[in-house]
């Protein structure tokens, strides 16, 4: 059940994704539903150059980070609607100059709010500012039990130095007598790696003992539409769920319709122009769904190559996520 929401809310919730499930079968293309889930980017930069992440050959014309009115017009209009937030795409969020402002701005509103982070800024004071604001959920990268593993895939970050980090907010949130922030690790499995080694998980987990860590999450590792080469099999092709639950909007008041297309390949409107509830529903997005609902996606370099599109469903839902849309886990 999604946390920050009221009874009330949380059978909103449930009935708008029925109704998007529902359109998402039948294939329609233009929604009378709106989306239940909103990704904003605070910052597409980021301090680090991991081995699997794009963002290291991101352009600099698409770094930078969202200016405070930018962010409280797509905020003030998101929630009338929006169920789930998340605070991340394409950089590291916590390095834009107004973090706690946006942060404590956007908490204010009753809806699931989460921060994906690769936690090597977060200072005490931060950590602090984010147990006081509400947050419903924070996760950290990490990828690796041990510092040869994870330095070497977290290309410019500590092992120690954000194990610290981390731990420094678990002491917080046991101090401050805080339910909130759920706090979690994220491991991506990739091939070969030491992800199933239980020893080493072992002594990995021996660093939080005691400080209540919620979850330590496993995620298959996936190909950035393309961007990291991978021998998955294209099993059977599904349309994009994002299409018709989510959307994203990029720094600088772009509209996306993918988190996959990293290099806006593909960019919607801008929520400067026009408002979310008509981007929604505006030409670009609807022209994306109607090539998904036709299979009609061999033009569409950054949806053809996405392993996203080609897996195993249950009921037209991709099974890795069918248990998380019903727990308002929302992927």
């Amino acid at each position: 059940m999604i946390k920050s929401l009221t009874m009330k809310g949380t059978v909103k919730y449930y009935k708008r994704l029925l109704g998007l499930y529902s359109e998402y079968i039948r294939r329609k293309t233009v929604l009378k539903n709106l989306p239940v889930r909103l990704w904003i980017e605070l910052s597409s930069d980021c301090n680090l150059k991991c081995v699997m992440c794009p963002n290291k050959d991101l352009p600099d014309e698409q770094r930078g980070y969202m200016d405070f009115e930018v962010f409280k017009k797509l905020v003030d209009e998101a929630q009338e609607y929006i169920f789930d937030v998340s605070l991340l795409h394409r950089g590291e969020s916590l390095l834009h100059p107004e973090f706690v402002k946006l942060l404590h701005y956007v908490t204010k509103y009753r809806w699931r709010t989460k921060l994906h982070t690769n936690g090597t800024v977060l200072t005490k004071e931060l950590s602090k500012e984010i147990i006081k604001s509400g947050l419903d959920r924070i996760s950290f990268s990490f990828d690796g039990y041990t510092p040869k593993t994870y330095e070497r895939i977290r290309v410019g970050a500590k092992f120690d130095e954000v194990v610290e980090n981390i731990r420094n907010l678990l002491i917080l949130k046991k101090e401050m007598k805080a339910k909130h922030p759920i706090v979690a690790i994220e491991l991506i499995d990739f091939p070969n790696s030491e992800i199933s080694d239980m020893e080493k998980r072992r002594k990995f987990l021996k660093n939080f003992e005691g400080l209540d860590l919620d979850e330590l999450v496993v995620k298959k590792i996936h190909n950035w539409a393309g961007y990291v080469r991978l021998k998955n099999k294209k099993i059977k092709f599904t349309p994009c769920t994002f299409l018709w639950h989510g959307i994203i909007v990029l720094w600088n008041g772009r509209a996306m319709p993918c988190s996959q297309d990293f290099f806006e390949y593909y960019p919607l409107e801008n929520i400067q122009d026009m408002s979310l509830k008509e981007i929604w529903n505006g030409e670009k997005l609807v022209h994306f769904r109607e090539k998904h609902a036709k299979q009609d996606i061999a033009d569409l370099q950054t949806c053809n190559n996405c392993d996203r599109v080609w897996r195993k469903t249950f009921m037209g839902i991709p099974t890795e996520y069918l248990f998380d849309l019903l727990k308002g886990k929302m992927p």
